[in-house]
């Protein structure tokens, strides 16, 4: 399947084909995917800040069906192939002022172009004009696909063409690598998905690496964003419930209420909870509010808590590698008293702090999948609650199984892993 419509071929513009253009060379940019379905505006060109298009003027779009975990992943399988480079990735609108690059991950009311995974009003060479909107319609396939596609249709309005290597993110159809990237190598720039050779269209940038009519991805990429910007800002994370102080009835369901978020969204943050000091579950969450229902009364059913004070603990890690904390102290009151066999909790101890295995794995980059409980401490149950389902290596969404390991059901939190991708 064509990656860029044949049918719809980008304009020329930036440097060489228009006077005065300066090259906008080591000049980070922001990469907003809009799947929101927005309203595309006419008869103001193709500006990603005030919505316009001029391939499908006064056009409302469709929302983009995917859940916000699927949205999450798509975003996250994106950055990887810009880790390199000054982009940096978003799924929500900058703030006013800011220059973007967009592209609308969606397709028209009434349907999107048969046959093509997307469009790209122009190929800019040297990226002379950062605020350009493109189109990625292929929204119900796998998180590799939109990225390759989101990135196609972006790079085009930077001023990168197709080429003949299946292995990079400009290779015109979906025929090539199951997972492209820039490649730093000299390909062919080529007219169609059939890879007929062509005269270059950037020429000016192109011949900075390599021959007349050929492209090295990824040397023009950080020719054009420079090295990687550091991802400096601390995530945010709140204990909403239960309140610092708190006493809870031992017989009472309760929730634990938990509020995660990050300057570069959507997030997905490495999350461990901590009942008084003992991991209670090892997973990865968008940036959201999560709240998990906790079971009073005894173990198993119940968190078999005993009398007194009880701390949680959660510790989250952003994608950039910053941390955050919070806790909270509640006291469990009613309970039965020391050395009772109802449940084989003590107050001073706050009951049996064993918990069995869980069926999560231990996965790359320092974020874990499933339940992910430790050897020790409350047991999780991941069967509910909406998290992250990340890129995975064959371009598929992994999912986490739910475990239930033997010991005492401490917690019974409704919570998602994800899978991030093998390199």
């Amino acid at each position: 399947m064509p990656i860029t419509d044949p049918a719809r071929p980008p304009m020329h513009m930036g440097l060489g084909h228009e006077p005065d253009v300066q090259a906008g060379f080591n000049t980070p940019t922001v990469l907003y995917v809009n799947f929101e379905g927005p309203f595309m505006n006419g008869g103001c060109g193709n500006n990603s800040l005030q919505d316009c298009t001029t391939i499908f003027p006064n056009t409302q779009f469709l929302e983009h069906p995917g859940s916000p975990a699927t949205r999450a992943a798509i975003i996250q399988a994106t950055r990887e192939d810009v880790e390199d480079f000054g982009v940096i990735v978003v799924g929500e609108r900058p703030p006013a002022g800011n220059p973007y690059a967009m592209v609308v991950a969606g397709v028209p009311n009434g349907g999107g172009p048969p046959g093509v995974g997307g469009v790209a009003p122009g190929i800019d060479c040297s990226n002379t004009n950062p605020n350009i909107t493109s189109f990625s319609f292929l929204v119900n396939d796998n998180a590799n696909i939109q990225a390759t596609v989101i990135h196609q249709e972006a790079a085009h309005t930077w001023g990168l063409e197709h080429v003949d290597d299946p292995s990079d993110n400009l290779f015109p159809s979906t025929g090539g690598a199951s997972d492209p990237k820039y490649q730093d190598t000299c390909s062919t720039v080529v007219a169609d998905v059939a890879l007929n050779p062509t005269n270059a269209a950037c020429n000016s940038v192109h011949t900075m690496f390599c021959n007349a009519n050929q492209q090295n991805s990824y040397q023009e990429m950080l020719l054009l964003f420079g090295p990687p910007i550091p991802d400096q800002v601390a995530p945010l994370v709140t204990i909403d419930s239960p309140l610092d102080g708190q006493e809870l009835d031992y017989e009472t369901d309760f929730e634990l209420t938990v509020t995660l978020d990050d300057d570069r969204r959507p997030a997905v943050l490495a999350t461990t909870v901590y009942f008084d000091d003992a991991e209670a579950a090892d997973v990865s969450l968008i940036n959201a509010t999560h709240t998990f229902p906790v079971n009073g009364g005894d173990a198993p059913m119940g968190h078999g808590l005993g009398n007194g004070p009880h701390t949680i603990r959660v510790d989250i890690v952003d994608e950039g590698g910053n941390p955050a904390s919070a806790e909270v102290t509640f006291v469990i009151v009613n309970g039965p008293m020391e050395g009772s066999d109802e449940t084989g909790a003590d107050d001073s101890t706050g009951g049996d702090p064993t918990a069995g295995e869980g069926t999560g794995d231990d996965l790359p980059g320092g974020t874990g999948a499933g339940t992910g409980a430790a050897t020790t401490g409350p047991e999780l149950d991941d069967s509910g609650d909406e998290g992250c389902a990340c890129r995975a290596t064959d371009g598929t969404r992994g999912d986490s199984s739910t475990g239930t390991g033997p010991g005492t059901a401490l917690l019974v939190l409704l919570t998602l892993g994800l899978w991030r991708r093998r390199d």
